[in-house]
């Protein structure tokens, strides 16, 4: 991976929050940061235009948020901003994102507070751009402008040995390999409530285990020499091991897309959907077929 890390701002501690992780990420992936803000472009003339005097104040305003964000960067960053015109703050972000060559990208998104704990709760920006946008999609706890560390140095990755669960260990180890991080790949055994009618559950859930073991065995062999690479099985329910996770454990947290849908793109499943909404680590979404 190199390129940009893309942080959509607006303001507020949700805008601080994606500036802290994004200036983490610059810093030590030596990526370029660039900041943005959308806003409205003028509609065409018709009964729904816009007037000038409303997009002149829209303008202003993103740009406030602009000179918002420069105030709140350290300028040793070297960070770019942008203002964008868009019908909405996912188009614009989206169409800035959409490859167009080798370069890549990484979209930053700020959670709102919707409850009293620092977990990942995307907004409605983030929800359309975590359902189709191309980029690779990372969701940040708020509250996390707060955090004082500097640098990105622990990846986990949340595997089970389904197509997109090799992709988003792909992806993981990209990243890990980008950022100079080690990595930790999780495989989480789930709580299973059925017991087989025949034989006995502790015997079935020892056999599931070690299942679960071979198969995290079998991808950590396959591991680029030279990356500090380990595994660790978790006990379920699934969504409450990834979630209870916290910036104590890993920096960041890649889940993978679902298995189908158009490649390329990000695209929650069942069990990545829940974890984005219940993470205290910044959550990578990776897009699908990556």
């Amino acid at each position: 991976m190199s390129g940009r890390v893309v942080v959509g701002y607006h303001g507020g501690a949700t805008g601080r929050d994606a500036l802290a992780f994004g200036t983490q990420w610059a810093v030590t992936s030596g990526d370029t940061m660039v900041v943005v803000t959308v806003h409205p472009g003028a509609a065409p003339a018709g009964l729904a235009r816009v007037d000038a005097e409303w997009a002149a104040y829209e303008r202003s305003a993103a740009q406030d948020l602009i000179d918002e964000a420069k105030g709140l960067v350290d300028p040793s960053i070297g960070a770019e901003y942008h203002r964008v015109d868009a019908g909405s703050a996912a188009h614009g972000l989206s169409d800035l994102v959409e490859p167009d060559s080798d370069d890549r990208s990484l979209l930053v998104l700020g959670s709102r507070r919707d409850r009293k704990m620092r977990r990942t709760f995307p907004g409605s920006t983030a929800e359309r751009l975590l359902h189709g946008t191309a980029a690779p999609v990372v969701v940040v706890p708020w509250g996390y402008g707060h955090v004082e560390k500097k640098r990105l140095e622990r990846v986990a990755v949340a595997f089970v040995d389904t197509p997109d669960g090799q992709v988003a260990f792909a992806h993981a180890v990209r990243i890990a390999q980008h950022l100079g991080a080690s990595l930790t790949v999780l495989t989480v055994v789930p709580d299973t409530r059925v017991v087989p009618g025949l034989g006995e559950s502790r015997q079935f859930s020892s056999e599931q285990r070690k299942g679960y073991q071979a198969s995290l065995d079998a991808v950590l062999a396959t591991a680029p020499a030279g990356l500090a690479v380990s595994g660790r099985v978790l006990d379920g329910p699934v969504v409450d091991a990834l979630g209870d996770l916290s910036l104590d454990d890993y920096d960041l947290l890649v889940v993978g897309s679902r298995s189908y849908g158009p490649v390329r793109r990000v695209l929650l499943g069942g069990v990545s959907s829940r974890v984005v909404r219940h993470a205290k680590v910044p959550v990578v979404v990776a897009p699908r077929g990556d």
